[in-house]
């Protein structure tokens, strides 16, 4: 008798693209981890000194570029498909939110809505570079890991 070997559902994939996305994904955490350190040392205090109204981008730009890099540094660290990979993201976000409400309940913790705006602008600038990312190197090559 002739049988047929079936590879397992769960058996990982070949994806000649994994590593030029884990790059990619590392050099976006790189950036925006500048950028928000930037934002923080140099522009917040800026913003203060000069008594420029941003709407509040000064004070939330900890949790604006904080999702960000943490996003991406953990798409680096993982091996995530691509819907995993959103899933991921939104659940870290959902998670900032959450301490972010958390907050008044330990001690010197202070809730601010501006910081809850934030992490929403930063998934969704995350989401968007990710999807970026996902369109420039998509899954490649099907074939089941030898």
């Amino acid at each position: 008798m002739n049988q047929e070997t079936r590879t397992p559902p769960d058996t990982p994939r070949k994806d000649g693209n994994e590593i030029p996305r884990r790059v990619a994904y590392f050099v976006t955490a790189v950036l925006a981890f500048g950028v928000t350190e930037i934002g923080r040392f140099v522009y917040r205090p800026w913003v203060r000194e000069h008594g420029i109204e941003d709407f509040g981008l000064a004070d939330s730009i900890g949790n604006l570029g904080g999702i960000v890099v943490q996003i991406f540094v953990v798409l680096t660290v993982v091996r995530a498909s691509k819907r995993k990979s959103f899933v991921l993201s939104g659940v870290m976000a959902a998670g900032y939110v959450v301490y972010e409400f958390v907050q008044p309940y330990l001690p010197k913790g202070v809730f601010d809505w501006n910081d809850v705006l934030g992490t929403g602008l930063g998934f969704c600038f995350s989401a968007n570079v990710l999807w970026v990312i996902w369109r420039v190197f998509p899954m490649r090559n099907d074939s089941v890991v030898d």
